[in-house]
């Protein structure tokens, strides 16, 4: 895995590996999601690392449904006011990714979320 050195690569990493991640989950490729999602995990790491977990905000408008997905759940811990909402309307569409965001708001209202960051 590539090393992380500032925080715009970051965000540019953080799309391509969500956008992977989704792509990866819809064809069922569990080893490239899996990849991709290690990939997600380790830059949450190093933007809370940094304090700055915020960023990934400029991610919430993406096209992509995975973009939008992962940085609201990288956002629920700091921003719920801002990431919850993401999260219930990605909850109302009708394919797997409704499921993950319903899964996430639930564990997340039962405070039962984990967070590997």
């Amino acid at each position: 895995m590539k090393q992380i050195d500032n925080i715009s690569k970051a965000l540019t990493d953080f799309r391509l590996a969500a956008a992977t991640q989704v792509a990866a989950t819809e064809c069922g490729d569990y080893k490239k999601g899996n990849n991709a999602f290690d990939r997600i995990i380790k830059i949450l790491k190093y933007l809370k690392e940094l304090g700055k977990l915020n960023e990934l905000e400029a991610l919430l408008p993406d096209s992509n449904i995975g973009v939008r997905m992962f940085a609201a759940y990288g956002l629920l811990p700091t921003s719920p006011k801002i990431a919850v909402p993401v999260l219930k309307e990605i909850s109302q569409r009708e394919d797997i990714h409704s499921l993950t965001a319903k899964m996430t708001l639930e564990q997340w209202e039962q405070n039962t979320l984990m967070y590997p960051f």
